[in-house]
């Protein structure tokens, strides 16, 4: 009998397929600065979608010696559930016949590129967000909340050493080297290169390590890592004449049954959907039953709009990324199909406000889904029955994924103004 050959035309349609998967992987996770630290899980596959975490509290401490010959009373183990559902993320970039052999440029290695890029941008924005729920957050000097960071209140030593101190206290665990882990933006890098001597110190890299994740020296107790895709948030006036980042209002009339409500609007950055803008509230005195608000000029954004209840308490969303220079009406009725959800704590107009993160061990963690951690395909070349004529081909990855807080004490958030623009759109 002869012999039956394996010849490359029968792997070909797979073998791509796990190229573009290592390579998208090895791009997906240079890129996550925040991802790095985070406690990796997975669940099972045909296990279901959610995964729970089983955290043991202490035990009270013993309050009296024992007694000779009598055994102590024995104590319980406390429990707290912490369950995960996941989350699956795609994208996908289509490569036409005529792109693939008209341009100079490797548009296939360009779309796994641009694919694992985007994938990781997304994964390093929800842990962002996720994080942003953190209970534990410093502010520089006399600053209490994000609305009284002033313009010199940039992050520094004792600022830092505010959040490691209490981290030490609540008992959070460091990582490598007995170090906490931190990352901060390329700005609060700046400040504390440009005015912070302690730091400067530090820099000199008597501890080199290798810069794949962006890591850029030991300082108080930290080892840190820059990125430029964390949480930036900037206050701008309250809506009221139109303008490129500022909504206009109009409202008429007495009597109405919307006195006393605020209205909030945020700009979300159209290419990574963070919330970046965030207005001062507007107060609706004595008017008609409905006011109308236009959302900004600026096509940078899209924008949420929030409203209270008349005691001013109780935000919803009412409207969600809604285009640049489109007038909503907002009614009682609008407020109450509205979600409850509250807008984002506003800076002082004018201030750009930036978030640095501290954690220690198991502050916060990722899941995947074994088998669809990170799952990337390529059609094949050739005609088929949906692309007949061969005019182009699908790069694309997936991922089942999600992150989430583990113990608020382990972590926490650090918010600062800064010297250095934060140079978002205008």
């Amino acid at each position: 009998m002869a012999d039956s050959a394996t010849t490359f035309s029968v792997l070909s349609n797979d073998a791509p397929n796990v190229w573009i998967a290592d390579q998208m992987y090895r791009l997906a996770e240079r890129n996550l600065r925040l991802g790095k630290y985070a406690t990796k899980y997975q669940v099972p596959q045909r296990m279901g979608k959610t995964l729970r975490i089983v955290r043991y509290k202490r035990l009270n401490l013993p309050t009296a010696t024992l007694t000779e010959g009598t055994a102590p009373d024995a104590v319980a183990l406390s429990t707290e559930n912490v369950d995960v559902t996941l989350e699956q993320w795609g994208i996908v970039v289509l490569l036409t016949d005529v792109a693939e052999i008209t341009t100079k440029h490797p548009a296939l290695q360009i779309a796994i590129n641009r694919t694992a890029l985007a994938i990781s941008e997304v994964l390093e924005r929800e842990m962002a967000e996720m994080l942003l729920a953190g209970t534990s957050v410093y502010y520089p000097g006399t600053a209490t909340t994000r609305a009284t960071i002033g313009a010199n209140d940039k992050l520094d030593t004792a600022t830092v050493l505010k959040a490691t101190v209490s981290l030490r206290n609540k008992g959070a665990a460091e990582s490598e080297g007995g170090l906490f882990s931190g990352v901060i933006p390329a700005q609060a890098e700046g400040d504390i290169l440009s005015s912070d001597q302690t730091f400067k110190d530090a820099s000199n890299f008597a501890n080199v390590r290798k810069l794949e994740f962006g890591e850029i020296g030991v300082w108080m107790g930290v080892r840190w890592a820059r990125s430029n895709f964390l949480p930036i948030f900037k206050g701008v006036a309250a809506p009221g004449t139109q303008a490129a980042l500022v909504a206009g209002f109009t409202q008429a009339g007495s009597g109405g049954a919307l006195d006393g409500t605020l209205v909030t609007v945020v700009g979300r950055d159209v290419t990574t959907d963070y919330e970046r803008i965030v207005s001062q509230t507007k107060t609706i005195a004595d008017t008609d039953a409905s006011v109308t608000c236009t959302t900004p000029t600026s096509t940078n954004y899209v924008y949420d709009i929030y409203m209270t209840d008349t005691a001013g308490a109780n935000s919803k969303v009412v409207f969600e990324r809604v285009a640049a220079n489109t007038a909503k009406t907002l009614t009682a009725a609008i407020y109450t199909a509205g979600t409850s959800q509250s807008a984002p704590a506003i800076p002082a107009s004018g201030r750009e406000v930036f978030t640095s993160f501290i954690t220690g061990v198991d502050g916060y963690g990722r899941v995947e889904l074994n088998g669809m951690s990170l799952a990337s395909y390529i059609t094949p070349a050739g005609a088929s029955y949906s692309n007949p004529l061969a005019q182009g081909r699908k790069v694309g990855t997936k991922i089942m994924w999600k992150s989430f807080i583990i113990d608020n004490n382990y972590f926490a958030r650090v918010e600062a103004a800064s010297a250095f623009s934060a140079e978002l759109p205008a």
